[in-house]
């Protein structure tokens, strides 16, 4: 593996660096999303049970217990539950704007990821063959064993800058298809709070 690293010259080195940032977003976002992944269904009756009886206090201890976005908006609404619907609304559109960015955190570095990983892999194939006409014109094509270093180089980066950006574009691509059914269950749950509200 090293040995390939070393031939495929110094673009390898910020693949390299693309490789273990794109890594870590993905475990990091990975991590947040299995921490947030909560049935939804029964926690919604769980809530709206509690507001129909006018147990509002019952309602915000079960939000306090699950400590997802969703949960976190609507929590921001039932403290202001007896403060009118307008209210509730907005106090829960408030919790959104801070919510829905926790949600889609670090995903555009993803994406810049992706296209550079590529694009740095495309700019190693350049060198490489730079190189390798260059071997040429320096020693002629008597052998190809001369052109071979360069093209080597071109093939490699070539091949490492996909490797990374193949998986991380999927990720990204995962991540903001958990990102917009999470917009999608927080859109309806705060509609069902408000249909409640006075």
């Amino acid at each position: 593996m090293w040995n390939y690293f070393v031939k495929g010259g110094i673009m390898m080195w910020p693949l390299l660096g693309c490789s273990i940032l794109s890594l870590s977003i993905i475990i990091e976002r990975l991590i947040f999303f299995y921490k947030t992944d909560v049935k939804i269904k029964p926690l919604m009756e769980g809530l709206l049970s509690s507001i129909k009886k006018d147990d509002i206090d019952r309602a915000l201890k079960v939000c306090d217990n699950t400590k997802i976005p969703i949960v976190n908006t609507l929590r921001n609404g039932l403290m202001k539950f007896r403060e009118g619907k307008e209210t509730v609304r907005e106090s829960m559109e408030e919790a959104g704007l801070y919510e829905i960015p926790r949600l889609e955190r670090y995903l555009a570095v993803l994406q810049a990821l992706a296209s550079i990983a590529t694009l740095m892999g495309f700019t190693g194939t350049v060198m490489g063959m730079i190189r390798a006409f260059n071997d040429i014109v320096a020693h002629g094509i008597s052998s190809p064993t001369v052109v071979a270093k360069g093209i080597a180089e071109a093939l490699i980066t070539t091949v490492t800058g996909l490797f990374i950006a193949i998986p991380t574009l999927l990720f990204y691509h995962y991540f903001s298809h958990r990102v917009d059914k999470s917009i999608i269950e927080i859109e309806q749950c705060t509609r069902e709070l408000l249909n409640l509200a006075k």
